[in-house]
């Protein structure tokens, strides 16, 4: 298996991931209570609303790495159908 052929199965398991319903629904759930937690918090707790902050933030970055490896991967599908158009009796792929 090549490395575009590796990268566009791993996109498609990440879109999946992020196609899911529980996952659609633990993504939003996490962000309104983060949400709702620091917009509740008193103004003099400082330190509390910047983890709060913090946490938003990192929950964000995890799902970003799923939405890099669906780009990935469609990068990687539009690579390799372009290799199939400029040699479509070979069958080799990059």
């Amino acid at each position: 298996m090549t490395t575009h052929q590796d990268e566009l199965r791993r996109g498609e398991r990440a879109r999946a991931i992020l196609d899911d319903p529980l996952v659609k629904e633990a993504r939003e759930r996490l962000r309104a209570e983060l949400l709702a937690a620091w917009e509740a918090s008193p103004a003099r707790d400082a330190e509390g609303r910047e983890a709060l902050w913090q946490l938003l933030k990192l929950s964000e970055r995890f799902f970003g790495q799923f939405e890099s490896l669906v780009m990935t991967g469609r990068l990687a599908a539009e690579t390799l159908a372009a290799a199939e158009r400029r040699s479509p009796s070979t069958g080799e792929m990059p």
